[in-house]
């Protein structure tokens, strides 16, 4: 008798094991909708809408995608955390949702450590640190010499405050001694064009896709990349970490997320079917020809990556004192 309740226990243990492998194979019993944080038409719409019709074939379930603009990203964040953990809504979250804006705004109405069950990271993007020709600079280090003799600042353009752009040059004031100022516009398309008429500002961090024309087109002039790795999109560019700066790193990514809670055995599914979507050859070219890398892997992997993503970042903005707009 004294054994009745082990045995009770693995019993127990047992039913739980089935009905979550029976869950998990039942899964998706409804639609499925993917949350982005950004109006219609940008990278990570591209992305989500790319993805949701291989869902929607692989599950044949409608997979919907839902966006909500707004708020730098917290709205979507915030609907995508408190939404029901059953696996049937996915959240498409990006640098700055989980990366920047918990250490640029507090208080937040989410944990990005705590709120969400990473999936898998979906693509990364490298900034692009170029200069207009008319800047006397062809590398790194001319251009750390050429902004330390300006008495005034060299400006530099940016797609707006905060961004993982903005966050780059911070970087580079901190890490070089630098003193370079910065210029937010409104968007990508408007920092290139700054940086292309060479007028107030001459070099800038900008997007890979809207940079690449230009650059080929000699427009502009490459300086560095600020990932880990060099970009397949221009494996001739370096990265910083080869041009010296070692913990340099920065870039833009995008992943999938479940709220918290989600049964991890729904996860491991989430992961395996977004994980063969995105490494199919025509997806996979597809979104190469978007301009980013595609870089799928396990949740673990987008777990570690995102809290090492937040605290980089954590330590610019603190460094640099940069204040929520």
């Amino acid at each position: 008798m004294r054994n009745l309740p082990f045995t009770e226990a693995l019993l127990t243990v047992g039913l739980l094991g089935l009905m979550s492998s029976a869950v998990a194979q039942s899964f998706p019993d409804k639609p499925v909708r993917l949350i982005v944080p950004y109006p219609p038409g940008g990278n990570t719409d591209i992305l989500a809408r790319t993805v949701s019709q291989r869902l929607t074939d692989t599950w044949g379930k409608p997979v919907v995608v839902d966006n909500r603009g707004g708020g730098n990203g917290v709205i979507a964040s915030e609907i995508s955390a408190r939404s029901n953990p059953d696996g049937h809504t996915i959240f498409v979250g990006s640098t700055r949702e989980l990366s920047i804006n918990p250490a640029l705004i507090r208080p937040l109405p989410y944990d990005a450590n705590k709120d969400f069950a990473p999936i898998t990271q979906g693509t990364i993007t490298a900034i692009l640190l170029a200069v207009h020709p008319s800047l006397p600079v062809k590398t790194i280090k001319e251009l750390v010499a050429y902004a330390k003799a300006d008495p005034k600042g060299i400006a530099f353009g940016t797609p707006g405050i905060g961004t993982a752009m903005h966050l780059s040059g911070e970087l580079l004031n901190m890490v070089a001694g630098t003193k370079t100022v910065h210029v937010a516009y409104k968007g990508g398309g408007p920092a290139v064009t700054a940086v292309l008429a060479g007028q107030e500002v001459k070099f800038g961090y900008l997007g890979m896709g809207p940079a690449i024309p230009h650059v080929k087109a000699g427009k502009l002039r490459p300086l560095a990349l600020t990932m880990g790795k060099r970009s397949a999109l221009m494996p001739e560019i370096p990265t910083m970490q080869e041009l010296g700066y070692k913990e340099f790193e920065t870039s833009m990514w995008f992943g999938f997320f479940a709220p918290a809670a989600t049964p991890k055995t729904t996860v491991q599914k989430l992961n395996a079917d977004l994980v063969r979507i995105l490494t199919s050859k025509d997806v996979n070219e597809f979104l190469v020809g978007t301009g980013v890398d595609v870089a799928p892997g396990t949740p673990e992997e987008l777990g570690r990556f995102v809290r090492d993503d937040l605290a980089r970042y954590d330590r610019i903005i603190r460094h640099a004192k940069i204040q929520a707009q």
